[in-house]
């Protein structure tokens, strides 16, 4: 059911003790989303990285998971600087071990939802997937926009939040209800729904989706002076558990006059 973040605090603990029941299952079994358009975001990092003229661009990966995409990336032989941050203690031990004799990548335990003191300046950031885990934009907004050098991008990826309602509705009259709840509910509303395995959804693992909408990601974007680039779907609805994302492209400007 959809409820309002009252107690950000407890929905945070909550988003702990998820990750903890489903790293297992993140860390060795094909990811839906990853599946979908992981190809795509593979293929924007690299052309973003080649308009960047860098002969070796620094990329930052916010809330990198399995680090399906550096391992895609050195998949393709992309020279670049990786710096995955996760907030997940079993992903970052993972990474480290896995990636060990790899100078071109390190992999930092960081709490994106408050301010990120770490001596990194990227040509791009990436934020696929982790926003809408996040009880507030704005923080995570700006560690973003601190993160990038002038002129850097970011790439948010993300699913479209009446797909994620649709995902935990069990028939038509639900999903009405929780359309209805939705738009009565005050402040940023959430869920938690069941992971989507490819052909159907879990009996026992969630994950946590806060229904941050198009306008929500833009205004927070705005505010720390990122400017808008581009916009794309990609519509995934014939699938079990349909689903749209988009991606969207920022761009760094002057944030001199800007804060939160």
């Amino acid at each position: 059911m959809i409820e309002s973040i009252d107690d950000r605090e407890a929905y945070r603990r909550r988003v702990h003790l998820c990750w903890e029941e489903n790293s297992s299952y993140w860390l060795s079994n094909p990811l839906r989303h990853v599946t979908d358009v992981g190809e795509y975001i593979v293929e924007n990092v690299i052309k973003i990285c080649s308009e960047a003229q860098s002969s070796r661009p620094t990329i930052v990966d916010m809330g990198f998971g399995s680090a399906w995409l550096y391992t895609a990336l050195r998949g393709r032989n992309f020279s670049c600087n990786y710096v995955g941050f996760d907030s997940n203690e079993i992903f970052v031990t993972h990474s480290r071990t896995k990636f060990a004799d790899d100078k071109s990548c390190r992999f930092e335990l960081v709490d994106l939802e408050e301010p990120i003191d770490i001596d990194v300046k990227a040509d791009l950031v990436v934020n696929a997937f982790n926003f809408f885990e996040l009880s507030d934009l704005q923080q995570p907004m700006k560690n973003a926009y601190d993160l990038l050098l002038p002129k850097g991008k970011l790439l948010i990826s993300t699913i479209d939040c009446t797909y994620l309602i649709l995902a935990i509705s069990k028939s038509w009259p639900d999903f009405l209800n929780n359309l209805a709840r939705y738009n009565k509910l005050p402040g940023v509303k959430y869920t938690f729904q069941p992971i989507d395995l490819g052909d159907g959804a879990s009996s026992t693992l969630q994950y946590p989706s806060v229904l941050y909408s198009r306008d929500d990601f833009l205004a927070a974007a705005e505010k720390v002076g990122f400017h808008y680039e581009s916009y794309k779907e990609g519509t995934f609805t014939c699938k079990t558990i349909p689903k749209i994302y988009f991606h969207l492209k920022l761009v760094k400007g002057d944030s001199s006059a800007l804060s939160i």
